[in-house]
């Protein structure tokens, strides 16, 4: 998206503003000033686009999996290790953002018919891309909380109050009403200064993760394959989430940050004490062992050469480009290349040496980010949705169906691992059967979309894993300093009640105000 759309969708969200932006409140609909030109609607829209999901979301979500472990974050652990209620901070202001955003979609869309100096295919363009934005919001919503209302209208904090739980399957439905008018209404590309729009192809990507979600994996696997000559994948995984490779040919839709007008901060959370950092999201030795051998092996095969004391070598290279571990390598905002010691104690970026520093023995690489302002104040954008996620949704729909060939392996993890740098048997398609095929599918996921806007959160609650992975203590580096756990060291106790946990509870707050709302079983 060009600069001016990220500025004003910025400037409308900050408490400050723009010259060119001193309107007034764009959410008084009463206020006769507004919705009069076509500027008015587009900066609307923009602002709708902030809405998606916020950076904390997209980064810490996956602390409430297996992947990783927030100590500073406290109502993310709490419901990464079972320990929460309906009065946890994340859970309500997940609901109240996502209703928000709901509430601009449907101002949008009750005034964008005012403006008369607009064309109509402007108009339809426009209407899409708010339709999708509410899909968005309700899918996730769905995904979190089950039964959630369904509102399609501006309505008065009276009503408000006397809104009722709507059955999920009600909703599912709107959203894929809404995603299938936004498909009939939006152009396959944009101009290159308004790249950042949603696309009819954006949107067929997310129709088909909503499908898979659900076990539809006819649906979804038909509609991945119209995006399977669309996109292509970034030749280099690491080079992909860097700042010069932005927009390209891989990412569907991602979040738009700019350089000092629009900046997240999670490189704060992310990266070593040395390099500015507070360690504040830490990768588990759980997702660090799902990395396998380059050659394709996992380390626990007795083929695969891995060494226990030299964990880090010969692994598949996207571990290198998502985590830092004891003895990395890289490059500081100076540009010198230091080697980060993670040991224990070590300062000032070993494990546990200070409140900075990680509790795990590692930190993230993915996202590092060298032009960073401040260091820690980054205009790289958090790609939500990319080719690779939808190849990988195209071939679990296979796997689930019983009809995954040669071919698909060829253009989808084929694809991927070769681009990833494995080699040999790792590359090659194998004769196995569904469930393995499952398996490999999963943790090809896992890897491939590490830290990215909660995948594997989502995933391990869609595939009913959750008990298992979230059971017993979470695992940081090996340090021999204890016989617990073969001398690895212990992060964080976990539990999850398959009876309550697949649900979040609806919020406290919410509940207090509004009687009706009923709650989700055993909360």
């Amino acid at each position: 998206m060009q600069k001016y759309i990220i500025i004003a969708a910025f400037g409308l969200l900050s408490t400050g503003c723009f010259t060119e932006l001193d309107l007034p409140p764009i959410d008084a609909t009463s206020e006769l000033t507004f919705w009069q030109t076509e500027e008015d609607s587009r900066v609307f829209l923009n602002s709708m686009y902030a809405d998606l999901m916020n950076s904390d979301t997209y980064l810490f979500l996956n602390a409430m999996s297996d992947d990783a472990y927030s100590r500073e974050k406290e109502d993310y652990r709490n419901i990464g290790n079972g320990n929460f209620d309906s009065s946890n901070g994340v859970i309500a202001d997940v609901w109240s953002s996502r209703y928000e955003g709901i509430r601009r979609a449907n101002i949008f869309l009750n005034n964008i018919d005012r403006i008369q100096t607009i064309t109509e295919e402007t108009r339809e363009s426009y209407r899409a891309q708010a339709r999708f934005i509410r899909a968005w919001h309700y899918f996730y919503l769905r995904e979190f909380f089950g039964n959630v209302p369904l509102i399609t209208d501006e309505i008065s904090i009276d009503q408000s109050l006397q809104l009722q739980r709507t059955d999920q399957s009600i909703v599912l439905s709107f959203v894929f009403e809404e995603l299938d008018q936004a498909i009939n209404s939006l152009p396959e590309s944009y101009p290159s200064e308004q790249n950042g729009r949603i696309t009819k192809w954006a949107v067929i990507a997310f129709k088909s993760k909503v499908h898979l979600y659900n076990r539809e994996y006819e649906q979804a696997a038909s509609l991945a394959s119209q995006l399977l000559d669309k996109y292509s994948l970034h030749p280099n995984y690491a080079d992909l989430f860097k700042q010069p490779n932005a927009g390209n040919n891989e990412v569907i839709l991602a979040l738009q940050y700019v350089p000092t007008d629009r900046e997240h901060d999670l490189q704060y959370s992310l990266i070593p004490p040395s390099l500015s950092g507070y360690a504040n999201f830490s990768p588990l030795q759980e997702l660090v062992d799902t990395y396998p051998m380059r050659n394709g092996l996992s380390i626990n095969d007795p083929m695969s050469n891995y060494d226990e004391n030299n964990p880090y070598e010969n692994r598949d290279p996207r571990l290198e480009a998502s985590v830092i571990y004891n003895g990395y390598r890289m490059r500081d905002f100076s540009g010198n290349i230091v080697t980060i010691d993670t040991s224990p104690n070590a300062a000032p970026d070993g494990l546990n040496f200070s409140s900075n520093s990680t509790p795990s023995g590692y930190y993230v690489s993915k996202f590092y980010d060298v032009e960073a302002r401040n260091q820690v104040n980054s205009g790289l954008n958090l790609i939500v949705i990319r080719y690779a996620e939808v190849l990988l949704n195209y071939a679990e729909a296979k796997i689930e169906l019983g009809s995954f060939t040669q071919q698909d392996w060829d253009i989808t993890i084929g694809a991927i691992r070769a681009r990833a740098g494995l080699i040999d048997n790792a590359l090659q398609f194998p004769n196995v059967g569904q469930e393995m095929l499952r398996e490999m599918v999963r943790k090809e996921r896992r890897i491939e979309l590490a830290f990215e806007a909660g995948h594997r959160f989502f995933d391990i609650k869609r595939w009913r894993i959750a008990e298992e992975v979230l059971d017993g203590w979470a695992l940081g580096m090996r340090t021999n300093s204890s016989d617990d756990h073969n001398g690895y060291v212990r992060v964080d106790l976990r539990t999850f009640d398959p009876n309550k946990h697949y649900l979040w509870p609806i919020p406290l707050r919410e509940t207090d105000l509004n009687k009706n709302l009923s709650q989700n079983p055993n909360w």
